[in-house]
Parts: structure tokens; sequence; C-alpha cells
């Protein structure tokens, strides 16, 4: 059974904000008796010209003119004190649905950072971002503005029934002789369109994960011309998202017109039976004019009570999938806090590692290794060898394997992802870049001056790029980089890594997409990034390892130390590089 049930989320959030829901049920009172006065008003005041009737005695003058002026300053003074309700409904409860909205967004993200990699197996990425955009603006109107709906719904409902009942009561039994056998239909229809918008919103998830596919890969369609076959699958996900809403609509649409009998059919009585009672001077004129006024109050409420009920239903049904989210184990090696640190210049440290998806085939396959910082290691292999299994499985990114990966002494199963991530920096062969600025996304998470930055693009061949750009550092690069090629994405994840202090750089194959010259060019210039670092370093080319102590070739997950001189291979590589960059 769920722990968090979204019932018992809003009853909980009602009872915490209890006192300002309260004031705000008050404010909506006083106006809801505002508006349901006036056309006491009108009546009083036909009935006072007309002579049928006595108005009641508190307005009453010494003549018919200054009782009329009674009427009209008192009709005033309540406009006047429904028009303050109104103000104070919209600041107190409309308010709510905002603050709902930043409680419940502020929970989403402490329960989903939190949570193991392992996370995105069972959620897609468009499923949580639909979870938490489109579900939870669903979500938060339940917590204001719906709220806002019932309440006039409930006062308007039960203050212009007391009032007609009060006017004539057989009239009003007439009138509202059908509103009782109303629910059990709606509330039929309603359990219905509960469904079919649960159902809405998970095709509306896997739109929004191939939506984002699509745009990740746009460079790959061009490519390859699949450019039709994509928009046939969004065409066909978006037509079966069309469908299933339009399903949705339909049964509110129903609601609606069931909500809309009650108010034709009063009228009809209205119209007739009213008549009759005035001809037979059963009703005056003023109190027929009242009751025409409350059957045309009651139609609102009426009419909104079919969307009152579609917004309740759909705002759970979305509230039950963000609470699927706050069900969510969290992760205690992602939220908790280390132990104290130990001193070691032993960074890495693989015992006996192994990982294997098959009994056959292992990717890693008993593996011994150590790196003290100030060492640069690197590992080259045919693709599917294990090397980007390896440094995920350092990295803390790869958790199903056997053995013991330590950092710096500590075993890094143990460890909480806030510690690993400041010891390592790694570089991935398919950069991450934001939708941002070029400064922005060399230093996403504090201020770096320009000096700082320029001398990093500088070291890795982006300066001569970067004046190529308009707006200099402050360009927009656009979703995944989009403006820019191959190279320059690779590049610039490089410079931002190398900004960074961490102890420990990994670096997967990040110049795959650079040609050999400016790659020689960029190894000559981050040398200096790389002092009193552990640097693990993997590539396809032996010419990308020659800064590396040591290089390692991987084969079937077994590791070989390859024979070779790196001191002589990188005093003769740096030597090329210099006169290559001359």
């Amino acid at each position: 059974m769920a722990r968090n049930n979204p019932y018992r989320l809003f009853l909980s959030t009602l009872r915490e904000h209890w006192l300002i829901y309260t004031c705000g049920m008050g404010a909506m009172l006083i106006t809801s008796l505002s508006e349901v006065m006036l056309p006491k008003f009108i009546q009083w005041s036909v009935e006072l010209v007309t002579k049928k009737s006595e108005v009641p005695s508190f307005f009453q003058r010494a003549s018919r003119s200054e009782t009329l002026d009674a009427l009209v300053i008192a009709l005033l003074f309540s406009l006047s004190v429904g028009w303050l309700g109104r103000i104070l409904w919209r600041q107190i409860l409309a308010r709510q649905t905002h603050r709902a909205g930043h409680r419940i967004k502020t929970r989403i993200w402490e329960v989903l950072k939190d949570q193991p990699i392992t996370l995105l197996d069972r959620f897609s990425l468009g499923d949580l971002m639909n979870r938490s955009t489109g579900d939870w603006n669903r979500t938060r109107f339940i917590h204001g503005f719906t709220i806002v709906m019932s309440f006039d719904l409930i006062f308007f409902s039960v203050l212009s029934t007391i009032s007609m009942m009060l006017i004539d009561w057989k009239t009003a039994l007439i009138c509202l002789l059908i509103v009782p056998f109303l629910p059990r239909p709606i509330m039929k229809i309603s359990k219905e369109e509960y469904k079919l918008h649960g159902q809405a919103q998970e095709q509306l998830s896997s739109l929004s994960d191939l939506i984002s596919q699509s745009v990740s890969t746009v460079r790959l369609q061009r490519a390859t011309a699949s450019e039709a076959i994509w928009l046939k699958r969004l065409t066909a996900y978006a037509e079966e998202y069309a469908k299933r809403q339009f399903e949705v609509l339909r049964a509110s649409w129903r609601i609606f017109l069931l909500a809309s009998i009650p108010t034709l059919f009063s009228y009809g009585v209205l119209y007739s039976f009213g008549l009759y009672q005035i001809y037979r001077g059963e009703l005056t004129i003023g109190a027929f004019l009242a009751l025409q006024s409350y059957v045309l109050l009651l139609q609102g409420p009426l009419f909104e009570l079919g969307n009152n009920i579609s917004e309740w239903q759909t705002g759970f049904a979305s509230y039950k999938r963000i609470a699927e989210i706050y069900d969510l184990k969290r992760d205690e090696r992602v939220a908790g806090a280390r132990a104290t640190e130990k001193e070691s210049t032993l960074a890495i440290q693989l015992t006996d590692l192994r990982l294997s998806f098959d009994e056959e085939h292992p990717v890693l396959d008993h593996i011994h290794l150590k790196v003290k910082l100030g060492e640069r290691l690197g590992f080259m292999g045919p693709i599917g060898s294990g090397k980007t299994t390896l440094i995920q499985c350092i990295s803390g990114l790869q958790e199903d394997y056997q053995g013991t990966v330590e950092l710096f002494g500590q075993n890094l199963m143990n460890e909480p992802r806030r510690w690993i991530t400041q010891k390592i920096t790694m570089v991935p062969q398919k950069p991450f870049l934001f939708a941002g600025t070029i400064r922005h996304n060399l230093s996403p998470a504090e201020e770096r001056s320009d000096e700082d930055l320029l001398k990093v693009l500088t070291a890795v061949e982006l300066f001569d790029d970067l004046v190529m750009f308009r707006e200099g550092l402050d360009s927009w690069i656009g979703e995944w980089g989009l403006t820019l090629s191959g190279g320059q994405k690779q590049r610039l994840s490089l410079a931002r890594a190398l900004l960074k202090p961490s102890p420990i750089l990994i670096l997967d194959d990040c110049l795959s997409a650079v040609d050999s010259v400016t790659e020689a060019k960029i190894m000559a210039n981050i040398l200096p990034y790389m002092e009193n670092r552990a640097v693990l370093w993997t590539a396809h080319r032996l010419s990308s390892l020659q800064l590396c102590s040591t290089i390692y070739r991987m084969d079937h997950g077994r590791l070989t130390r390859l024979d070779t001189d790196p001191l002589h291979d990188a005093q003769t590589f740096i030597g090329r590089s210099s006169h290559a960059a001359s």
C-alpha cells in the first residue's frame, strides 16, 4: 500500500493551514451573502414602487423616496462589503495554489535528488518531466482555485435556495425538483473521467519521453535521413494522446450537460407556474423578479458543478502520480553524511573487480589496480572491451559489480554521492551541455572570473572559436549545445572539467571528435591542469594517451600493461606538439 495517499496528503495540508482556509472561507461567505442580497434589494425596490408589499422595517423612512434612498445606500454598502470580501479571498485562497505548487515541486526535487541511478529503469525521463510539470500543475490547483470554486458553488447554492424558499416555497421546490436526481449520474461519469485522465497522463509521459529523444538526436536524424520515421512515431503518439484527452473532455462535457438541465427546468417552471401565480395574485412582480434572479445566480454554480467535479477528479488523479514519487525510497548513500575522511595518497584501489551481465561473457574480469595522486593511466582497447564500464564503476555510475572500489582508502559503496562528486570529475565521450550560455556551461555551480574562463578555453583550443560568437562568453549555445559541432562540445566539456579542482580526473575518450592536430595542441596545453591529480584516460587512438605514465590494453574485461617508455613518448609528443603549434 502506498505510504503517501493523495487524499491524506491533501487533508494534512488543510489541517496544517486550517487558519488560512478558514479565513478564506469566511471572506467567500461574505462575498456570497453580498451577491445573494442583490435580488432581495431588487424585490424590495419594485414592491416599494408598485405598493404591492411592505419593505422590512429597518429600511422604512418617513416617505417613499427616503425609503428608496435607504435601500440604495444599503445596496451600495452590501456591494462594497462584497468587493472587499472578494479581494480578501483572492489574496488568501488563490495564493494557496502557488504556495502549494512551491511546496509540491520542492518535495519532488528533495526526493528525486536522493535517488539511485537505477531510478531511470523504472521511470523514463519524459514521465518524470510530465509528473513534475503537467501533474504538478493540476495538483496545485486543487489546493487553491478548485477549493474557491467549490466554496462558491456551495455558498451560492445554499444561500440562493434558502432565499428562494423564503420568497415562495412552492415555486422554489418545483424549480429545484430535479436537482436531487443529478449527483448519482454525475458521480458515475466523474469516476470514468478520473480513470481516463490517468490514462491520458500516462500517454503524455510517453510522448514527452519520445520528444526528448527526438530533440537529442536531431543531428543524427539529419545525417541518416530518418526524419520521416521519427515524424511518423511522434505523430502516432501525439494522435493517441489527443484521442485519450478528447475522451476526458467528452466525459467532462457530459457532466456539463447534466448540470445545465436544472437551469432549463427552473426557467420552464418559473415562466409557467410562476406567471400563473402572478395572475392569481399569489406572487408579486418583485418576488417574481427576485426568483428569476436567483435562478440566474444558481445557473453559475450548476454550470460549474461539472467543471468542479472534473477539476477534483483530474487533480487527485495527478496527485496520485506525484504521490508515487513521494513513495520512492531515498538512497541513504546519496542523502546521508559521511564519516571522517582518512588521509591517503592512494587515490584509487580496485580489488578483484568483477562484473558480468551473463556468465559466459564477463565485462570486467578480476581486475586489480592502484592509482596514486600524480599518476596518469591510459586505457585503450576495441569497442565493447569494458573501458567505459570500468570508469563507470570507479565513478559510482555502475553499482552492480563484485569486488571492492576504494577512493582514498574509503569503500565507494559506503560513501555518500556528494563526497564522490567532490573527489571525481568525469568527462564522458558524449558531452552533456546545458541549454544556456558558454559561461554557464563552464561554471554552472559557482562564479569564475573571465580570466579563468578564457585561460581554460585557450587550453582546450576553443578561444579562436569563441571569437566567432557575437556575445563571447555570454553566447547562447542552445539545447544540448545545438549550435556547436561535436568537437566543440567535447572541448567545452573538457574545459569545464579542468576548472573543477577534484583530485581524480576521468576522461572517457573525450577528444574522439577532435582532429589529431588540434588534439596534439590540447594535450600540450592541459599538462598543468593534471598536476597532483590521478588521471584515468580511455581512448581508441594510442596518440590520445601519450600524456599517460602507464598505458593498459583492455580486452574481454582483462587489463594488460603495455611495455612502453611513457616519459620518452611524452617528451617526444610534446616536442611534436610544440612544433605543430608554432
